[in-house]
C-alpha cells in the first residue's frame, strides 16, 4: 500500500512513531511534553502522514493509539497539506506534504469507514472531510465514487459515509453533483427500517440540515433553489412526518423523531417558505407528540410515580431516557421558532390557550431537579436567576412563553387566564385527593405569569390581577412545600407595586417573608424570601408614603435574617446576599448607616475570599459603591477598607498580583464616591500605596487598574494630589503615566485601560500645575503610538489630541509642529496617520463621537486658515488604478493598486463622509416589522442585528454616564450640538459651498460622491 515510502529507515521510522503515540498517551506531563515536542519533528519526516494512516488501519493496535493518530493525521493535514501563510507575517505552514504521499494517504483512509469501530469511522471522516475541503474534486476525483460505494455498503461503511457528508463542505457544483446521486441514497437508507439500525437511519437524517444550509446559501437563483428544495422535500416530508407519528417501536424511537424535528426546525428558521405548505401536516403530529408523551413525563420525570419504562445506555443511541428529554426540548424549541416566525405564527394563534396549558405542564419542577436544589442551593440559584447551564425542558417552556408574550403581547392574555384557570381547578382537585405533588402546577403557573408580568401591569391587559393575587397569598400557609411558598413570595414581591396592595395586606405578606427567613426553615425556603426582599425593594425604590415606611420598618429584621444565612454559603448564594445587601442600603440612607457595621464586614470577608470570582466580587464591588454614595457611610468604610487594601497593595512575589488590581479597583470605587477634601487615610496612606504598587508590579492587570485608581485621585482633589508631600504628587503622577502606562518598551497593553482619559484628566485638572510636564506627557503618547496593534490602545492615545484640538487647538498644533515623531518627521504628520488611518475602526459613542468632532474642528479650522502647518501634512493611501481595463478578480485586484500621496485634510474629508454615513445608518438601522419584512427572506427577519463593531461595544457600557458628562462637557466648548449625524449632514453640506470644495471633490472615490451627493445634500 505504501512500498513507495518503504526504505533501510522506513520501519524504524514507524516504530518512532508509534512510540511516541503511545507517550502522548501518557497521564506524566514532562513524558507528555517530550512526546509533543519529538512528534513535531517527526512531522517533517518523508511518509510521516503514510504512516499515521496504516497505524490507524491496523486494528491489531489498540483503540486509543488508532485515535491518537487520527488526531495527529488530522493535525498534520491541516499544517502541512497545502502552503496557506499566515496573511500578517507570510510565514510557511512548515515542509508540505509531497504529492506521493498526498496520494497514497488518499488511497488508505477510505478503508477506514469500513471499519468495525464507530469511533474510528468518524474521526477517519472527519479527516477525509479536512482533506476533500482543498483536493475534492480536482485533486480527488475519486471521492465521489468512494462515497457511493460506501452508500451500497454495509451498516459500517453507510454510516462512514454519512459521517463524510455531515462534515462536508459543498461548492456550487458539489451540490449539483453530489445531491442527485446522495438525496436518494439517504432517502433509501432512511426509509429501510427493516434493513438499517435507527443510529445509521439517524446518520442519514443529520445529512439533510447540512446540505439545505449549502443549498440556501450557495444557489443563489431563487427558481433554481425552488426546484431544487421542492424535489428534495416532495420525497422526504411524507416519509419524515409517517415516521414522526409512529409510537416507539422498531421504526422509530426518540432520537429519530429528535433528529427529524430537528430538520423541520431548521426549515423553519432559515427557509420558512419551503416548510409552509406541509404546515397544516406537521402541526397536528406535534401537538398529538407533545399531549401523549405529557402524561408519561408527568409520572415517570415530574413526579416520579411510576418507574421509568425506559432503557438507560451507555451510548447516545441506547440511552431512551436522556433521548426522551431531548425529543421533549426538541418539541418546544420547534414550537419557540414557530411563535418567533412572522411567516408561520398565525398557524397557531387560534390555539394560544391549549399550547400555554401544555406548555406549563412541561415546566413543573421535575423530581431530579429538586432533589438537586435540597443537596446544592448554589444550583438553585443558578438554575432560577440564570437559567443554568443546563439545557432542560423547564428552560425551553418558558423560552417557548417568553416568545408568546413577545410575539402575541396583549392578544395572549385571554388564553393565559384561560390556561391558568384550568390549571388551578385540576390543582385544586388534586390537593383535595391528598396528591402530595398538587403544588406543582401552582407553582409552574406562578413561574408561566412572570413573563407576561409587563403586559400585565400595564393596566390595559385585562388581566385579573386581584383575582391572581388573591389566589397567590393564599398559597403561603403550605409552608410543608417550601418552594411554593418560595415561588409565591417571589411573585406577591413583583407586583407589590400595584395599588391592590394595601398596608394590612403587604404587612402580612412581609411577615412570612421575614418567618421565611427563620434559620429552621429549609435553604431553599430562605434564599426564596431573599429574592423575595429584592423583589419587594425594587417594586417600591420609587414609592413614597406608608408603603415605603413599611419596607424600612422591616429592613432590620431582615438584615439579621441574611447574616445568619452567610455561614456555610457558596459563590452564588452570597453574590445574591450582596445583591439584596445593595438594593437594601440604596433603599434607605438610614438603615443604611445603622446596617454598615455588619455589612462592611461582610463586604471585606467575601471580597478576600472570593477574589478570584469574577461575578461575586462585581456583586460586592456594587455594595461597596452603595455604601460609598451613602455620605454617612463612607468614613466608616474607609476606616475598615483601606487598611485591607493597603495591606494587599504592599504584597511582593507572584502571590501579590493575584487580588491587587481587585484592591486598586476597590479603592478606585471608595476615592471616586469620596467628597473633597481627602482623607489624611487615603491621601497619606493609600495615595502612596497605589502609587508604590503601580511602580514595582509587573502585571498589566495592575497597572491598568491603577491608572484608573489614580484618575479618581485626581477628579476628586487635583489641588491636594499636586501639593502632596510639598510638591512630589506631581512627580508621582509623571512616575507612574509617563514612565510606566505609557513607557514604549512596557507591553502596549499598559495603555489597554482609560489612559486617554488619565491623560486628559491630568491635563484639565492640574493645568497650569503641570508646568514643562505637559510636553513631557504629549511627548510620551507619541511614543507610546509607535508600532501599536491593539486598536483600543491606539484609540484610547488618539482620543486625547483630539480632545486637545477641540479645547486649545492653536496650542496643539504649535506642539505637534516643533516636535520631531519617532522617525524624523513631525508629530502632526506621525499623529494624523495613525489617527487617520484607524477612524472607522473606533468603537466607543464617547470615543467615535470626540474624535469626529475634533476632526470637524481640525478640517474647518485649516481650511479656513489654510495654516502650513496643517497644508503641509500628507497621507498615503491605497488606491485602484483607473488606468487598468482587466476584469477585475481578487488577484487582479491586489496587483493594480497603488499607493498615492493626498493631503492629509484631504484624507480628513473623505473620513467624514465615511463617517456621516456610520452614524446616519447605525441610527437607521432598527429592527424591521412584519409588514416590512421581505416575502422571499428566508430568514425570520424579525432579529435586529448589530451592524458594526462599535455597535457591540455601545451596548451596555459601564460608563455611559460618565461618557454622557464629559460629551456635555465639550459640546458647551464647541458648536456641535444634539444629533452627532445631524451635525455632520450640516457642515458636509456648508462645505460643498466653499471656495475649496472643488479641489476635495476631484479627489473623492466614485462611491464617496455618491453618499456626499444623494445622502448628504437630499437631507
Amino acid at each position: 500500500m505504501s512500498l513507495q515510502f518503504q526504505n533501510d529507515c522506513g520501519d524504524s521510522v514507524k516504530l518512532a512513531i508509534i512510540e511516541e503515540l503511545q507517550n502522548l498517551l501518557s497521564s506524566d506531563t514532562g513524558v507528555l511534553h517530550q512526546a509533543e515536542k519529538r512528534t513535531k519533528q517527526l512531522e517533517y519526516t518523508e511518509g510521516y502522514g503514510v504512516y499515521l494512516s496504516e497505524i490507524i488501519m491496523n486494528q491489531a493496535h489498540e483503540l486509543p493509539l488508532r485515535q491518537i493518530a487520527i488526531i495527529m493525521l488530522t493535525r498534520y493535514v491541516e499544517s502541512h497539506w497545502t502552503d496557506e501563510r499566515d496573511a500578517s507575517d507570510g510565514a510557511s505552514n512548515g515542509c508540505l506534504a509531497s504529492e506521493q504521499a498526498k496520494r497514497t494517504i488518499r488511497n488508505i483512509l477510505p478503508n477506514g469507514l469500513y471499519d468495525p469501530n464507530s469511533k474510528i469511522r468518524s474521526s477517519v471522516a472527519h479527516t477525509i472531510s479536512t482533506i476533500a475541503a482543498t483536493d475534492y474534486p480536482h485533486g480527488w476525483a475519486e471521492l465521489f465514487h468512494i462515497i457511493v460505494k460506501c452508500l451500497g455498503g454495509n451498516e459500517d461503511s453507510i454510516h462512514g459515509a454519512m459521517q463524510v457528508l455531515q462534515d462536508f463542505t459543498y461548492d456550487v457544483a458539489q451540490i449539483k453533483e453530489l445531491g442527485p446521486v446522495v438525496i436518494p441514497e439517504v432517502y433509501r437508507i432512511f426509509d429501510s427500517e427493516q434493513n438499517y439500525s435507527i443510529k445509521t437511519r439517524v446518520s442519514a437524517i443529520r445529512i439533510l440540515k447540512p446540505l439545505f444550509t449549502s443549498i440556501a446559501a450557495l444557489i443563489t437563483d431563487k427558481e433554481e433553489q425552488s426546484t431544487m428544495m421542492s424535489s428534495i422535500l416532495t420525497n422526504f416530508m411524507d416519509k419524515l412526518m409517517h415516521y414522526l407519528s409512529m409510537n416507539s417501536g422498531s421504526g422509530s424511537n426518540f432520537l429519530l423523531r429528535s433528529e427529524i424535528i430537528k430538520v423541520f426546525t431548521h426549515l423553519v428558521t432559515e427557509m420558512p417558505k419551503y416548510i409552509h405548505p406541509f404546515m397544516d401536516r406537521v402541526l397536528p403530529i406535534i401537538w398529538q407528540l407533545l399531549t401523549q408523551i405529557a402524561e408519561t413525563y408527568v409520572k415517570v420525570s415530574v413526579n416520579q410515580t411510576e418507574t421509568n419504562p425506559l432503557d438507560s445506555g451507555d451510548s447516545e443511541d441506547d440511552d431512551e431516557q436522556t433521548n426522551f428529554q431531548t425529543l421533549i426540548i426538541q418539541i418546544l424549541e420547534f414550537i419557540n421558532c414557530i411563535v418567533t416566525c412572522s411567516k408561520l405564527r398565525g398557524s397557531i394563534k387560534n390555539v394560544l390557550a391549549d399550547l400555554i396549558y401544555i406548555t406549563i405542564v412541561y415546566i413543573q419542577l421535575s423530581e431530579e431537579q429538586l432533589e438537586d436544589w435540597e443537596d446544592d442551593p448554589e444550583k438553585f440559584v443558578d438554575d432560577e436567576d440564570d437559567g443554568g447551564v443546563e439545557l432542560t425542558v423547564r428552560m425551553c417552556g418558558r423560552d417557548v412563553l417568553l416568545a408568546i408574550n413577545d410575539e402575541f403581547g396583549v392578544k395572549a392574555i385571554q388564553p393565559l387566564q384561560e390556561a391558568l384557570g384550568r390549571h388551578f381547578t385540576v390543582a385544586e382537585a388534586e390537593k383535595a385527593a391528598n396528591n402530595p405533588n398538587w403544588w406543582k402546577i401552582q407553582e409552574a403557573c406562578m413561574d408561566a405569569v412572570h413573563g407576561f408580568r409587563d403586559i400585565i401591569l400595564e393596566g390595559d391587559s385585562k388581566f385579573d390581577l386581584l383575582n391572581y393575587l388573591t389566589i397567590v397569598r393564599n398559597l403561603l400557609v403550605h409552608q410543608e412545600s417550601p418552594h411554593l411558598v418560595g415561588r409565591a413570595l417571589w411573585t406577591l414581591s413583583t407586583y407589590s407595586k400595584s395599588d391592590l396592595y394595601n398596608p394590612q395586606m403587604l404587612v402580612e405578606i412581609l411577615d412570612v417573608t421575614l418567618c421565611s427567613l427563620s434559620p429552621e426553615k429549609s435553604h431553599i425556603l430562605r434564599i426564596s424570601a431573599v429574592r423575595a426582599l429584592h423583589g419587594f425593594l425594587q417594586a417600591n425604590e420609587t414609592s413614597e408614603g406608608e408603603k415605603r415606611t413599611l419596607l424600612v420598618s422591616k429592613l432590620p429584621g431582615f438584615l439579621d435574617g441574611i447574616m445568619a444565612l452567610v455561614p456555610g454559603c457558596k459563590a452564588t448564594v452570597l453574590a445574591l446576599l450582596m445583591e439584596a445587601l445593595t438594593i437594601m442600603v440604596k433603599f434607605d440612607a438610614e438603615f443604611a448607616f445603622a446596617g454598615q457595621g455588619k455589612i462592611t464586614p461582610l463586604a471585606i470577608a467575601v471580597f478576600l475570599k472570593y477574589a478570584e470570582d469574577p461575578y461575586v466580587l462585581e456583586n460586592v464591588q456594587d455594595l461597596i459603591r452603595a455604601l460609598c454614595q451613602r455620605k454617612e457611610c463612607l468614613g466608616s468604610l474607609q476606616e475598615k477598607f483601606i487598611p485591607t487594601i493597603v495591606s494587599i497593595l504592599a504584597l511582593t512575589g507572584e502571590a501579590s498580583t493575584e487580588k491587587q488590581d481587585i484592591a486598586l479597583d476597590v479603592l478606585n470605587t471608595i476615592v471616586r464616591y469620596t467628597e473633597p477634601p481627602l482623607s489624611n487615610t487615603l491621601l497619606e496612606t493609600a495615595f502612596p500605596a497605589m502609587i508604590n504598587c503601580i511602580l514595582h508590579t509587573d502585571d498589566h492587570a495592575v497597572m491598568v487598574a491603577g491608572g484608573e485608581c489614580l484618575r479618581s485621585f485626581i477628579n476628586v482633589s487635583p489641588q491636594q494630589i499636586c501639593s502632596y508631600k510639598n510638591g512630589e504628587g506631581i512627580n508621582c503622577i509623571m512616575q507612574v503615566v509617563a514612565t510606566v502606562l505609557l513607557n514604549p518598551m512596557n507591553s502596549e497593553m499598559t495603555a489597554g485601560g482609560q489612559i486617554g482619559r488619565l491623560v486628559i484628566t491630568i491635563i484639565t485638572k492640574l493645568g497650569s500645575m503641570l508646568g514643562q510636564n505637559v510636553d513631557m506627557l504629549l511627548k510620551a503618547v507619541i511614543s507610546k503610538m509607535q508600532n501599536l496593534e491593539c486598536l483600543k490602545v491606539v484609540m484610547n492615545l488618539v482620543v486625547i489630541f483630539a480632545h486637545l484640538f477641540l479645547t486649545q487647538m492653536d496650542a496643539v498644533l504649535n506642539f505637534l509642529s516643533t516636535v520631531p515623531g519617532p522617525n524624523g518627521e513631525p508629530a502632526m504628520q506621525f499623529v494624523l496617520t495613525n489617527w487617520l488611518s484607524r477612524q472607522n475602526s473606533f468603537f466607543g459613542i464617547y470615543e467615535r463621537k470626540v474624535t469626529t468632532m475634533a476632526l470637524c474642528k481640525l478640517f474647518e479650522y485649516g481650511v479656513a486658515t489654510q495654516d502650513n502647518r496643517l497644508t503641509t501634512i500628507t497621507f498615503k493611501e491605497l488606491v485602484d488604478d483607473a488606468s487598468d481595463t482587466r476584469r477585475r478578480t481578487r488577484s487582479v485586484a491586489a496587483s493594480t493598486q497603488k499607493w498615492v500621496t493626498i493631503p492629509a485634510l484631504v484624507k480628513i474629508f473623505k473620513v467624514l463622509i465615511s463617517e456621516y454615513q456610520h452614524f446616519q445608518e447605525s441610527k437607521l438601522d432598527e429592527p424591521l416589522t412584519d409588514s416590512d419584512e421581505d416575502e422571499d427572506d428566508d430568514g425570520p427577519g424579525n432579529t435586529s442585528k448589530p451592524r458594526y463593531v462599535s455597535d457591540l461595544c455601545f451596548e451596555g457600557d459601564e460608563n455611559n454616564a460618565e461618557d454622557e458628562q464629559l460629551l456635555q462637557e465639550l459640546l458647551k466648548e464647541t458648536n456641535y450640538q444634539g444629533d452627532i449625524a445631524e451635525n455632520l449632514q450640516k457642515f458636509l453640506t456648508t462645505f460643498t459651498q466653499n471656495e475649496h470644495f472643488p479641489t476635495f471633490f476631484e479627489h473623492l472615490t466614485e462611491p464617496e460622491r455618491c453618499v456626499l451627493l444623494t445622502k448628504v445634500q437630499q437631507k
